[in-house]
């Protein structure tokens, strides 16, 4: 049985599947964040175990005979995109040609659409509005990092939530953690000194950051006001990449994917109120990692 294996790496975790030539799911699993972002020996000695912790998993359940990966901060035809290829065939012992490797939302949008069908705004650690078109080319707005930007991502959710939290607490001692939203992140941190606070959010990564924002989406579920404000927020930021896409090539339908835009309705609620055009909205969520392992099994055939 010919088996495909399908990675969609982010920011937060790592997810992969095994499927045969039949497109069936045999097999998966998630691992630590892996990213394109080798830019130290540190960070390829770290991308490297991580693959060689993920390739122990998947052969016990069998050898995949191609591989396909989504990789969050990976562009392709560039020195890390190689290095990330020929880790993969030496680890996995196969020829390069039967593993792609690709940035994570080439595999997230053809989850969705066909080449040049859609646009896609996706939202998780990071967040970007994406489209591929009919020729392979790849126009893209935001994405550029939680430095500059990111609105409406997880990172953006959780950062927003601990400012308002902590300016309240410079306002008024105690009532900043005392609301719902504070307690449920000081749930998620571990407490409230700022020693503490401090340590997580610059001690940690942007996936451990932006991992903060599901307790953002706890608080909204309990209808705190002040979460709800910061989702709606999130919603509409996402929309403004829907709609610069819109401007440049047309209208299209539009999927909003990713575990941060799930954190509660009200982010897809703010998001279609703010489409400047009307057109189909998908909000169906697909496995990314499964889609790409159904392309790998057919690089079999090559």
């Amino acid at each position: 049985m010919a088996l495909g294996l399908g990675i969609d790496a982010g920011g937060t975790a790592t997810r992969w599947r095994l499927a045969d030539d039949q497109g069936q799911c045999i097999a998966k699993g998630n691992a630590e964040p892996l990213t394109g972002h080798l830019f130290s020996a540190a960070a390829e000695e770290r991308a490297r175990q991580i693959v060689l912790d993920m390739a122990q998993e998947v052969m016990r359940q069998g050898k995949p005979l191609g591989i396909i990966a989504g990789i969050t901060g990976l562009t392709r035809d560039t020195p890390p995109e190689a290095k990330m290829r020929s880790l993969f065939a030496e680890i996995f012992e196969l020829p390069q040609d039967k593993v792609f490797v690709a940035e994570d939302m080439w595999i997230a949008y053809l989850s969705y659409f066909a080449l040049g069908e859609g646009i896609l705004v996706y939202s998780g650690t990071g967040s970007i509005g994406y489209y591929l078109s009919e020729t392979k080319d790849v126009i893209r707005v935001g994405g550029r990092g939680n430095l500059i930007d990111d609105g409406g991502s997880g990172f953006w959710i959780a950062r927003e939530a601990l400012k308002t939290v902590l300016r309240k607490e410079e306002e008024s001692p105690g009532e900043g953690w005392a609301t719902t939203l504070g307690q449920s992140l000081a749930k998620a941190l571990g407490g409230t000194d700022w020693n503490l606070v401090r340590s997580y959010v610059y001690g940690g990564d942007r996936g451990k950051i932006g991992s903060l924002a599901r307790a953002v989406g706890e608080a909204a579920q309990a209808d705190d006001k002040t979460a709800l404000r910061i989702l709606h927020s999130a919603g509409e930021e996402l929309a403004r990449l829907a709609n610069s896409l819109t401007k440049r090539i047309g209208p299209r339908p539009v999927a909003l994917a990713g575990g941060s835009s799930r954190l509660h309705p009200i982010v897809a609620e703010a998001f279609r109120h703010d489409l400047l055009t009307p057109v189909e909205f998908i909000t169906t969520d697909l496995d990314a990692a499964l889609t790409a392992a159904r392309l790998a099994a057919t690089l079999n055939r090559t």
